[in-house]
């Protein structure tokens, strides 16, 4: 083994099944950023793979990280999960690391960004300057995937926290929530609401943004809200190539450094 070889690796983990056609492409720019920051460090991609997975040719799967890992001879790993939450995806990431924590001395785990509360000011601050509302009858509506998981009251909480911080024409609204969307739009209308901007809540551009969110079938949240007399623009770009976002992201990875290194 070359003795200056590192002996701690980040692994940047996101999910799907062939993450970089699916616009899982930031995830380059952040594994580029961390290799520049932290040069002592090893540091991979990787993605969660789900059960009718049989192979990726973009990023590999965690569990092959692992093992590329253990073999390389690496210690320690910091985990950077590029997760809004800390839902299902979270927990089979989770259980991934678990089935292979006895290869290593040490795994650390970021906090995903909606589950950490300190990234509130910063999230909200960043997406109403990048989304700015012109007028009083113009609304801003993130749509998120939402999650049976109990980890989807973070959506609430951020809605909350831009209403609590005068940014009160800015809404969450989750895939889960469409099929009840009849009052929110009757809100909308008492308000005199005629304009609304729908921005994905979510890292990646895939088949939500495309289909669920601006498709032109009727059931599309474009399509519905179109019907319901608004006039509707649809921003078709994940929040992971924001650079506010990868930002913050890395300085949860620092922070979880940063604290590891408090305890050695």
């Amino acid at each position: 083994m070359d003795p200056h070889q590192p002996k701690k690796a980040i692994l940047i983990v996101s999910y799907g099944t062939n993450s970089l056609s699916t616009g899982n492409s930031f995830i380059l720019a952040l594994e580029k950023q961390l290799k520049s920051a932290l040069q002592d460090y090893a540091v991979y991609p990787a993605i969660i793979s789900h059960g009718q997975d049989k192979d990726s040719t973009g990023l590999p799967f965690l569990f092959k990280v692992l093992e590329q890992l253990y073999n390389n001879k690496i210690t320690t790993l910091f985990i950077l999960p590029t997760f809004l939450l800390p839902g299902h995806s979270f927990l089979k990431m989770q259980q991934t690391l678990a089935d292979h924590q006895h290869l290593f001395n040490e795994i650390n785990i970021c906090t995903p960004l909606l589950a950490a509360k300190e990234c509130y000011g910063p999230i909200s601050t960043s997406l109403a300057t990048l989304y700015p509302v012109h007028n009083d009858d113009e609304v801003i509506v993130f749509l998120g995937h939402g999650s049976s998981h109990s980890s989807s009251i973070y959506y609430n909480e951020l809605e909350t926290y831009f209403h609590n911080n005068h940014h009160i024409n800015y809404y969450v609204l989750t895939l889960d929530s469409l099929s009840d969307i009849g009052n929110f739009i009757a809100m909308l209308h008492k308000r005199g609401i005629k304009y609304i901007r729908l921005i994905p809540l979510l890292m990646l551009a895939g088949y939500h943004v495309f289909h669920d969110m601006a498709g032109k079938h009727q059931e599309s949240l474009y399509s519905v809200l179109t019907a319901a007399g608004f006039n509707v623009d649809c921003v078709l770009s994940g929040l992971g190539n924001e650079p506010f976002i990868q930002q913050l992201l890395i300085d949860q990875l620092q922070t979880q450094i940063n604290n590891d290194n408090l305890l050695l």
